[in-house]
């Protein structure tokens, strides 16, 4: 072919073509590849923090509740270890009541510079939250902290702004008055080994380590947090037992107490001694009365 001819030069044009749009697809393909293995690379750095977490968090977390003997102590290390694990802003450990309600343990949110209940010194204010309504007794799913009770699942919302299926009005109402804004939120339920909810950790506002931008709390982290929900409830469940333990064994040593002194003063009052003490004192009643008549 001659290289001068039309034919050659328009065979030439496309063949330049070809190699660009070749050229432009391995660059494509390349930079798909490089971004699914940063991708890749980043989850397994993502999998190794979270397997790293467990192995040098979480557990040494639970040895150190499984021994905590102090009640207001072993609700703030649960909920701040909650927080620490999730990068959270603030949360709420709540407690079920034999009233069947949700009582608030412990409240922190670090933005506000609030702390209630705990060792805190500040006892919480806030009234329990009903797990069934007084009137219809129907159970109470509008709150995401009472749903995850009756539940005995975890839940999560990313937005409770745009979030359905939840009433989210007292926390809205509580952003007003503190010029503040709950976002992310994620409710554990803590169960005993008999599968019963004895509470309830809620943390709002997972934060970017990088950026402190408020995000969605991460799913596989929300599952290593649920171990800890598990751990926390078998240290609470186990504080509680032997506090009910304590209490009984004081009640009974009360009523130990009790029958001992009662047989002491059967003893005292059935003795000699003290029946002679008696008729004394009547003969000298009796001479006493006698010396009125005159």
């Amino acid at each position: 072919m001659d290289p001068s001819s039309p034919a050659f030069g328009t065979f030439y044009w496309a063949y330049g073509l070809c190699a660009t749009l070749l050229g432009a697809f391995g660059i494509y393909l390349g930079s798909k590849t490089r971004s699914k293995s940063i991708q890749l690379m980043r989850q397994l750095e993502r999998e190794k923090r979270r397997s790293d977490e467990l192995a040098n968090f979480v557990i040494p977390i639970g040895l150190s509740l499984a021994v905590e003997t102090d009640l207001n102590t072993l609700l703030e290390k649960i909920l701040i270890e909650g927080k620490s694990l999730s990068n959270a802003d603030g949360g709420t450990l709540y407690l079920v009541t034999p009233e069947k309600t949700l009582s608030f343990g412990m409240v922190i949110n670090d933005s506000l510079k609030i702390a209630m209940g705990g060792t805190s010194g500040q006892p919480v204010s806030l009234p329990p939250l009903n797990l069934y309504d007084p009137t219809t007794g129907e159970p109470n799913l509008k709150n995401i902290a009472t749903s995850c009770a009756l539940g005995a699942k975890s839940l999560s919302v990313p937005d409770t702004y745009a979030a359905q299926g939840f009433d989210f009005s007292g926390a809205k109402a509580f952003d007003q008055r503190m010029n503040y804004r709950t976002i992310s939120v994620l409710c554990v339920p803590l169960k005993d080994t008999e599968e019963q909810v004895i509470g309830v950790l809620q943390l709002i506002n997972a934060q970017d380590t990088e950026s402190n931008r408020v995000i969605p709390f991460d799913e596989h982290l929300g599952q290593i947090i649920g171990l800890l929900g598990l751990l926390a409830a078998a240290a609470l469940k186990s504080y509680l037992r032997v506090k009910k333990l304590t209490e009984e064994l004081e009640n009974l040593r009360i009523q130990i107490d009790e029958v001992k002194k009662e047989r002491q003063v059967a003893e005292i009052t059935g003795s000699d001694y003290f029946k002679n003490l008696q008729a004394k004192a009547r003969e000298m009643r009796s001479k006493a009365k006698g010396q009125d008549k005159y």
